[in-house]
């Protein structure tokens, strides 16, 4: 037993060294089809299985501003037949074949998913350029799955404890861009959605080459590149419309708070929203750095505000921080806690502004960053284990990504120097956040205020003895 433990510890360290990534991550091969459609093979022998995405470079911060919310809407129309396959044969084609699928909306991508035996992968890939095409979207169909559209929408934020503050801090962070809208709309928006609305979002935007098929699994591009030729080489391209957003503008230093009360929420979170750049345009050089400073800040249990807020001061049950980084425009840095009982909450936001101080002035440590890296990198090494995670990591494609720069992605990581983190720290936490979100349990704000009068809780009045605040020991 000991011996598989030193075996695993050193695969788990070598895992994180530069020489583990220094000729790529995945080894994908890759070809594209006269019709543009971009193909994307990584190889895994461990099972005779194939793990299949069809990615469409589509995603509801391109739908039209009334009906925010169509391409979610259009996803779920591409599960209800073409000409050949009735609506209601679809699924059950696949699932008694032994496959699973499944499909995903974000606002930059929509993607259709298969896990299937590798002797199925030529009948799935034929169902998939199927539907690429062929559509048909009955009446009856689109009004039954707008309906089931409607709620989803009330499972997933309108009867969610935290939906309402989620829309909010949404609306609150993106002014005009349609990040700030949920990916599934607002009631109104999928009240609007009809058959011609969907179908010309289908003929406009479901094109080959405006997809990308990312295939895992026990084949190769010998084997493979036949059979996506078979099934998708005949399906014409089409002139593409481009992805026309608006432009967030520069918030100026206006900060907005908000607060919600709910008696379906049991403990305080405070979530701080930063404007931060992404992988492409303006200030891009600090994307890799940025991903370093997240994690050294707030990326797991040994990070600073965990080990400060949670561990050390007793202050919070939970503290992280995270950089939205896979947009096709720019999103967030943002954190987030959940106060420990009886913690007036201005304490734990004091707290929050001297780290974020502390890193805008002073930086980070050189053995900060190296841990950093390491857990990074550790990450990406069992994202190689199975098929899923390496599709997953290519939906990337979709949002400006080369094959190249996710291949390359970890010796960037490695080349982020102390210098540049501090430079992207300045650059993202100096400014004002542009949004802050506080939410209550009922009541708690009432007594917030007693407590600003002096009338204490028992239990409270005995923790300020020993309250963290006054604790001035340096902590090595």
């Amino acid at each position: 037993m000991k011996g598989w433990i030193i075996l695993l510890t050193s695969l788990f360290i070598n895992a994180a060294t530069p020489s583990a990534f220094s000729a790529g991550i995945f080894h994908p091969a890759t070809i594209t089809l006269s019709n543009g459609l971009q193909v994307v093979l990584i190889q895994n022998h461990l099972a005779p299985v194939v793990s299949i995405s069809l990615i469409y470079k589509v995603g509801t911060a391109d739908d039209p501003t009334e009906m925010h919310g169509l391409s979610h809407f259009l996803e779920h129309l591409m599960f209800k037949g073409t000409k050949d396959i009735p609506a209601d044969q679809f699924k059950r084609i696949i699932s008694s074949n032994g496959g699973v699928i499944n499909a995903f909306t974000t606002p930059d991508l929509t993607a259709y998913t298969c896990d299937i035996g590798l002797e199925f992968l030529d009948f799935y890939l034929k169902l998939e350029a199927d539907r690429m095409q062929n559509l048909v979207m009955e009446p009856g169909e689109v009004l039954s799955e707008q309906k089931v559209v409607q709620e989803e929408r009330l499972m997933r934020l309108d009867n969610n404890p935290f939906g309402v503050a989620y829309e909010a801090l949404l609306r609150a962070t993106f002014w005009y861009h349609p990040y700030g809208i949920p990916a599934i709309g607002y009631p109104q928006h999928i009240a609007a959605y009809t058959r011609d609305a969907a179908y010309k979002h289908y003929k406009k935007w479901y094109a080959p080459n405006n997809a990308i098929l990312v295939v895992a699994g026990d084949v190769t591009m010998e084997t493979l590149k036949p059979v996506v030729e078979k099934h998708f080489g005949c399906i014409p391209s089409r002139p593409l419309p481009s992805r026309n957003r608006v432009a967030e503008p520069d918030h100026s230093g206006v900060i907005i708070t908000l607060e919600q009360e709910s008696p379906r929420i049991s403990q305080v979170n405070i979530n701080w929203n930063y404007a931060a750049p992404c992988h492409r345009g303006p200030h891009s050089e600090h994307y890799y750095p940025l991903i370093v400073l997240a994690q050294i800040l707030g990326g797991n249990n040994t990070s600073r505000l965990y080990r400060t807020l949670v561990e050390e001061q007793k202050l919070a049950v939970s503290a992280n921080c995270a950089y939205d980084n896979d947009g096709y425009d720019p999103e967030t840095f943002s954190f987030s806690v959940t106060l420990a009982p009886d913690i007036e909450p201005n304490i734990l936001k004091a707290a929050i502004q001297s780290h974020i101080t502390d890193v805008v002035t002073t930086g980070v440590a050189a053995k900060e960053l190296a841990d950093a890296k390491r857990d990074i990198l550790a990450n990406l090494a069992f994202a190689r284990d199975g098929n899923n995670t390496s599709v997953m990591t290519f939906t990337r494609l979709a949002v400006g990504f080369t094959v190249e720069q996710i291949e390359n992605w970890p010796n960037q990581i490695h080349a982020v120097t102390v210098q540049q983190v501090h430079e992207a720290a300045k650059f993202v936490l100096s400014k004002n956040p542009v949004a802050i979100m506080a939410v209550y349990p009922t009541g708690y704000k009432e007594n917030e205020k007693k407590l600003e009068r002096g009338f204490l809780p028992l239990n409270l009045k005995d923790k300020e003895k020993s309250h963290p605040k006054e604790n001035t020991e340096k902590k090595d």
